[in-house]
């Protein structure tokens, strides 16, 4: 008789340890789902400049120890700017806040070179592709970059001229096709149609 209460007694042990159990566990998961939030949002921005898995690469090149991305989702368009371990820069353009601006110039011999330029507080980042037409001295060659301009017109002075050492898929922009609707504007003022 005293080895069926024992038992009845173990049973009762085990029986409760799992509710117990479950409990922890679903205090710690919980506890471990705030701390991801916690150092999502601490690290938010300091991550390296580069676009996310949910985003389309609309350029990206390394310059030097800094790199420059230009990523797209759905609704937005970003400029990301920054070194290999974090982003020291990124602008949003958004329906109903478009920061994005597009343009572009057709040279002689089917050279032609395409920009997006993002505005920020005074302040001009535009990324350029091109590609050399027949008539120069490197007909079908590929380089793009980005150009800082301070000022209200392409006739602003140039801050910061970078040369992107690449030239593949990443920096060759098809923007007109990858673009996300109303994130962008054409060029009103033809001084930003110029060759960076």
């Amino acid at each position: 008789m005293k080895g069926v209460g024992l038992l009845f007694i173990m049973v009762g042990c085990e029986a409760e340890a799992p509710a117990i159990s479950r409990e922890a566990r679903a205090e710690l998961a919980e506890t471990a789902e705030r701390a991801d939030k916690a150092l999502e949002s601490a690290s938010a921005g300091f991550e390296a400049p580069a676009c996310r898995r949910s985003e389309r690469v609309i350029y990206a090149c390394d310059f030097g120890d800094r790199r420059v991305a230009v990523c797209a989702t759905g609704n937005r368009l970003s400029y990301r700017f920054g070194d290999a371990r974090r982003t020291d820069l990124e602008i949003d353009s958004r329906p109903g806040h478009v920061r994005a601006h597009t343009g572009g110039v057709v040279g002689g011999g089917g050279g032609r070179q395409e920009h997006i330029r993002f505005s920020n507080n005074g302040y001009h980042y535009i990324v350029h592709s091109m590609e050399a037409g027949s008539l120069t001295d490197i007909p079908g060659k590929r380089i793009s970059g980005v150009t800082v301009v301070r000022g209200e017109t392409g006739a602003s002075p140039i801050v910061r001229s970078l040369n992107c050492p690449l030239a593949g898929p990443a920096q060759s922009m098809d923007q007109f096709n990858a673009l996300p609707a109303e994130t962008f504007a054409a060029e009103t003022d033809e001084t930003w149609d110029a060759w960076w």
